[in-house]
């Protein structure tokens, strides 16, 4: 398709091609529930008519499983024969892929019901706006910040199918053994994580420090703390896409499962929440109230944990992750506690926040976020009083029968979930929850080698 030149360049796109003039291709992408990409690749040639007229799109990315697949959740994609929808860019995010075998860039899009410009009611990213602008309404502006745990692994797997760590250059070898917080191990992978630097700063994603974590080949790297929640959540789905895009480049991959190794630490999506005042003053460090603010949002976040647990677990293998070190069983919550579910880091002042540590890195940020604000608001909106707070690691690893044990249980809380229904509405929650329940009927529809080594 030639260039559209009959209406003058949007300025992004002009301003973008002339600091990238070798630029090839377009990757247009919405992040699906796992929080990578649903798109098309575009040649450049296509930029302007995708910025003046956007692109056409399905209207059931948001309710399709890992594989792109769906089971008529809600309707969707199959009894409403699959309509039209609309991507535009969203503002900003016209960005360079510097991983890429050749130029590339990608763009974020905005996807709206095409007959009505309506936004779609599946869609995370607008649920997590609307329920953000509920907590804007009562006085409460978040401020979030995200940090990944996730594993490097090798570019070709085992004969079985398992993934296994990456085969270090200098060595020939694969990664290992496990060494927590080890510079030297952060050496072996040197290239790699300036290439991930390179492009977190070309993506203008605020990436902080990476860390060599408990597992082999597991790493761990966070994000600045925005005082916008949608961003916030923006900047989470991005990494997961730097992170990945650049160890391909390296000839690795990287999963971002919550537990790739039966033997190995889980990974998790630890999401860090403060809220201020409508001048800027972070309410949980006030001296006069911010304790008490503080208890009321943790004691929310406490009871809404049951029915919500399936956004922060989605999946049979995420409830995996529960129970290994360093991964919440209950509800629990403490003051500069890493074995409990909501830890209060040490700091005092205008960093004081609660670190919510239940999600698996396989949940969707957009859920994750939003999930953890309805609770925060409803614990302080009715004054919500929480269960004494640990000291020391032993009760934060007493598992607490009142939480699902399972995606089917999870699904059930769910569907019955009462408060959520005031955040999410009913229609989101019964179709989400039919999702994950479709997705794990037909997980389990398949037989494991375990299942025949058992009778023969």
């Amino acid at each position: 398709m030639p260039a559209d030149t009959s209406a003058p360049r949007h300025p992004e796109v002009a301003a973008f091609l002339v600091a990238h003039p070798d630029t090839r291709f377009i990757e247009a992408f919405t992040p699906d529930l796992t929080g990578y990409g649903f798109g098309k690749r575009l040649p450049v040639g296509e930029i302007d008519s995708l910025y003046r007229s956007g692109m056409g799109f399905s209207a059931a990315p948001y309710v399709l499983n890992p594989q792109h697949g769906g089971y008529g959740s809600g309707g969707i994609g199959w009894d409403d024969g699959d309509p039209d929808a609309r991507g535009v860019p969203i503002p900003g995010s016209l960005k360079p892929m510097t991983w890429a075998a050749v130029p590339t860039a990608q763009v974020m899009l905005d996807i709206t019901f095409a007959a009505s410009g309506e936004p779609l009611w599946t869609d995370p990213r607008h649920l997590l706006k609307t329920i953000v602008a509920q907590l804007n309404a009562d006085g409460l502006f978040p401020t979030v910040a995200c940090e990944y745990e996730f594993f490097l692994t090798d570019g070709a797997r085992e004969a079985d199918g398992r993934i296994r760590p990456p085969v270090i250059r200098r060595t020939g070898r694969p990664i290992g053994p496990p060494t927590n917080l080890s510079v030297l191990t952060l050496e072996e992978v040197a290239l790699w994580t300036a290439r991930l630097e390179d492009a977190a700063r070309a993506q203008d994603v605020p990436m902080g420090s990476v860390i060599a974590e408990m597992g082999v080949g597991q790493f761990e790297t966070n994000l600045h703390h925005r005082d916008d929640a949608v961003l916030a959540a923006d900047h989470a789905v991005l990494l997961k896409r730097l992170i990945r895009g650049t160890a391909r480049a390296e000839g690795w991959d990287a999963t971002f499962m919550a537990k790739p190794y039966a033997d190995q630490a889980g990974s998790g999506l630890h999401v860090h929440v403060s809220l201020s005042d409508t001048d800027g003053r972070n309410i949980f460090a006030d001296a006069a109230t911010g304790e008490a603010t503080t208890r009321h949002a943790v004691a929310g976040m406490q009871k809404l944990m049951p029915e919500s647990l399936v956004f922060f677990a989605p999946n049979h293998n995420s409830f995996r992750r529960f129970g290994g070190l360093f991964a919440p069983v209950n509800r629990k919550w403490g003051e500069d506690n890493r074995t409990v579910a909501l830890r209060i880091p040490t700091d005092k002042g205008a960093g004081r926040r609660i670190e919510h540590r239940v999600a698996g890195a396989d949940a969707n940020p957009y859920l994750a976020v939003a999930a953890i604000l309805a609770a925060a608001h409803h614990g302080i909106t009715h004054r919500l009083e929480p269960d004494a707070p640990v000291a020391g690691k032993h009760a934060g690893f007493i598992k607490d029968p009142g939480l699902p044990a399972d995606v089917f249980e999870a699904v059930r809380r769910l569907k019955g979930a009462r408060v959520l229904r005031d955040y999410f509405s009913r229609r989101y929650l019964e179709t989400y929850a039919h999702l994950v329940h479709g997705q794990h009927e037909e997980f389990l529809s398949e037989l494991s080698v375990r299942e025949y080594e058992m009778f023969f």
